[in-house]
């Protein structure tokens, strides 16, 4: 007995899945426009926390208020940076979760940001 076309691709689907009855998980593969635009978003939430922190320490007993300043500035600077590339992200991929990584990071840095200049000038 000679199997027909459909017989033939109904075993071949069948091939595909595991033993368990579900298909087998396969990685995602990101194109190049989507890695470098995380990485503009790595790059943009490490300038918003890691640089004011090289300018003024948070246990410096008393900073000169244009560093804090600076360094607030550099926390909007980086801000801006990752939320820019998180919504290029967000427009390229079309997913929702992207544009939760770009704004829940942003509220919480900057309000880390002001607090911390208000506690070193002492508001």
């Amino acid at each position: 007995m000679t199997q027909t076309s459909s017989e033939d691709a109904r075993y071949a689907r069948e091939a595909e899945y595991t033993p368990s009855g579900r298909k087998p998980f396969r990685l995602p593969k990101p194109d190049a426009l989507s890695l470098v635009l995380f990485a503009g978003w790595v790059a943009g939430v490490l300038v918003s926390t890691v640089v004011p922190f090289l300018i003024v320490p948070p246990t410096s007993p008393d900073p000169a208020p244009s560093q804090v300043g600076y360094a607030f500035l550099a926390t909007m600077v980086g801000v801006a940076i990752f939320v820019g590339s998180g919504l290029l992200l967000w427009r390229h991929l079309k997913s929702s979760a992207v544009l939760v990584f770009a704004l829940v990071p942003a509220v919480s840095i900057v309000s880390g940001g002001v607090i911390l200049t208000a506690t070193l000038l002492a508001i």
